[in-house]
């Protein structure tokens, strides 16, 4: 049933699948109180295991994964769900948007090599006809139609590193609280002495006071389509037509993936000499802003662009991996229609939701060992009475 819970698009429909599937008789209310108690247990477990890590004697002595880790993925993102107010009565009071905090915690192979094994800017970022989806405003009437193209070619194969195993966190909690969290999994998975350490995020400002705070061993990556988005916003700005756009935006994102993030960021600088500053007062939209914002985006986070080390490095420059993760996580807690309470309730469906998503069967691992379980091990059989 909690399996249901955390993998149908819905109560209702789990409870239709129950008894259909199942033969198993559970209304939908039923069903969301069994998950909202199971999701309780696994955040007090996880805030168990949190103190217990935090109040561990300094320096802390890592553990060691039993089989050694090439490369330790770590990244982390923002994501939202529909909240209403805890304790309010039938309907939706107080409906408003929450942000979640996610993580995700990724084995992977290591490879390396002596020299960038792609120092070209892969084919579908210079497709307007593929960025259409990622870029807003991108013109395709005048342009050929792209080819069937991997989502990165080289001719060194296999250079990415591959995902071999996952495990992941959600939370409602602020990220001063969510730091700890992601220190204590990362601890028990071993991942502090892995060989190669990876910390991918957005340019977020909590994303890297979290890493400076607790995963300052890990190599600092700035997401690549991030970096992406912000060169095409600050072209728009500065470009005549969209033909020229996509040419200064290609030659950018070009500079950028090759390492050379101080030219992208010296020639936003004469463009904002061009344009003028923003004033204090104007609007977000306002191409000053967007431009000046870019600048201030690129410079701040110069030290995490070095995608060329990376590549040779083998470690991850874009946080596909995560967005992945962020999707599978939405597709159960997000939409328009759907309202969890505030509080303890909303933050207990993102527990049973991402332990249903780990690779290590948590969730199942829990529900068979929880106190009162007839699987679990405290339990011993009664015999039948005659």
């Amino acid at each position: 049933m909690i399996l249901v819970g955390a993998h149908a698009p819905s109560y209702a429909v789990g409870a239709k699948l129950l008894e259909v599937v199942g033969e198993i008789g559970i209304s939908s209310r039923q069903l969301n109180n069994l998950t909202a108690k199971i999701g309780t247990e696994l955040a007090d477990q996880r805030d168990a295991n949190v103190a217990a890590y935090v109040d561990e004697p300094l320096p802390r002595e890592h553990r060691t994964a039993e089989t050694p880790i090439a490369l330790a993925y770590l990244s982390i993102d923002g994501g939202r769900m529909q909240t209403r107010l805890h304790g309010g009565g039938p309907g939706v009071h107080d409906p408003h948007w929450r942000e979640t905090k996610n993580a995700l915690f990724l084995r992977m192979n290591g490879v390396s090599f002596e020299e960038d094994p792609h120092p070209e800017l892969p084919k579908c970022f210079a497709d307007r006809y593929r960025m259409k989806t990622l870029l807003p405003g991108v013109a395709v009437a005048d342009s050929p139609r792209g080819q069937p193209l991997e989502m990165i070619s080289s001719t060194v194969s296999d250079w990415r590193p591959e995902k071999l195993f996952r495990t992941c966190l959600s939370s409602l909690a602020s990220s001063k609280k969510f730091g700890p969290m992601m220190a204590a999994e990362a601890e028990s998975r071993g991942f502090y002495q892995a060989v190669k350490r990876a910390f991918v995020g957005d340019g977020l400002l909590y994303n890297w006071t979290i890493h400076a705070a607790y995963f300052p061993t890990f190599t600092a990556v700035l997401d690549f389509v991030h970096a992406v988005e912000h060169a095409y916003a600050a072209a728009r700005c500065l470009a005549a037509n969209n033909d020229d756009t996509w040419a200064l935006h290609l030659s950018w994102t070009t500079s950028i993936w090759q390492g050379r993030v101080s030219e992208v960021v010296a020639a936003l600088r004469g463009g904002q000499d061009r344009i003028g500053l923003p004033p204090t007062d104007c609007d977000e939209s306002d191409p000053r802003k967007i431009v000046a914002d870019t600048i201030a985006y690129f410079a701040n986070n110069a030290s995490r662009m070095r995608y060329p080390t990376y590549r040779r490095e083998g470690l991850p420059v874009t946080s596909c991996h995560m967005e992945s993760f962020v999707k599978e996580l939405n597709h159960r807690v997000k939409g328009t229609e759907k309202f969890w309470n505030d509080g303890p309730s909303g933050e207990a469906i993102l527990q049973v939701r991402a332990a249903a998503l780990c690779d290590d069967d948590r969730l199942v691992r829990h529900l068979r060992s929880r106190p009162g379980t007839p699987q679990a091990p405290n339990v011993h059989p009664v015999a039948a009475a005659g």
